[in-house]
């Protein structure tokens, strides 16, 4: 099943809408989850999505090192997939709730994983690990194996360190730490195009990632590509995967 995942918290909840538009009128994917803090999601939402109230989540206390982020825990369970999504599920794409699908992405479903954790793209403009010598990931975009993610208990080592080391960006500084580069494929930088990773001539994927106002700001790159899936109404989508 192609499946993938978004989570935010209450004011992300538009971007996710729009986010997933992008994603249905650009991919066949078969199952879309939202991880929201709440039991109803305040939109009607295609039976394609399915919500999961994360709120009451026990992975991570109201006092610990990362709960004050700018995260917060929204991002802190995106660490736990294995915990949260359906045990039968082999894989899932995260996506950021501020990435807009440009074009078909079928294509990453498709790739063989083996015994690889992720698929992501290594950040080309960004030294923030390279004084240990590490590649770094940026998970924005990630295709996750939960298959081989569930027979080791790299989920709980995680949690652990979550738990009781303050990180500058929380999971994703986790799946980097524990599994870069060795437990990673490369992802092509059109399947995540932004500043971090470089810009391309045919992105597939925009990710607007930096910028502090992506939605408004008249310097942010290719925001048309917001707007256009933010008018688009659900069905419009649907019509536009079956063209």
């Amino acid at each position: 099943m192609r499946a993938a995942v978004y989570s935010g918290s209450r004011n992300l909840y538009p971007h996710m809408v729009v986010a997933a538009k992008s994603l249905i009128a650009n991919s066949s994917v078969d199952k879309i989850y939202f991880l929201i803090e709440d039991d109803k999601f305040p939109e009607k939402l295609p039976p394609l999505i399915e919500t999961i109230n994360v709120s009451g989540q026990e992975w991570f206390p109201a006092g610990g090192p990362n709960m004050r982020s700018q995260f917060t825990y929204m991002a802190l369970v995106r660490a736990c997939y294995c915990k949260l999504l359906p045990d039968d599920l082999d894989k899932v794409l995260q996506l950021d709730v501020d990435t807009i699908v440009v074009d078909n992405i079928d294509e990453l479903w498709d790739i063989k994983m083996g015994g690889k954790w992720c698929i992501a793209c290594e950040e080309r403009n960004n030294n923030y690990w390279k004084p240990w010598g590490m590649d770094y990931f940026n998970v924005g975009v990630c295709m996750f194996n939960l298959s081989a993610i569930r027979k080791t208990d790299i989920e709980d080592q995680i949690i652990r360190w979550l738990n009781t080391e303050s990180t500058k960006f929380v999971e994703q500084d986790a799946w980097n730490k524990f599994g870069a580069p060795r437990k990673f494929i490369k992802m092509d930088a059109r399947f995540n195009e932004c500043y971090c990773n470089g810009f391309t001539d045919r992105p597939a994927i925009v990710h607007y990632a930096g910028f502090k106002d992506w939605v408004n700001d008249p310097k942010c790159y290719r925001k048309e590509y917001y707007r256009k899936y933010r008018d688009m109404k659900w069905e419009e989508a649907f019509a536009c995967r079956e063209s």
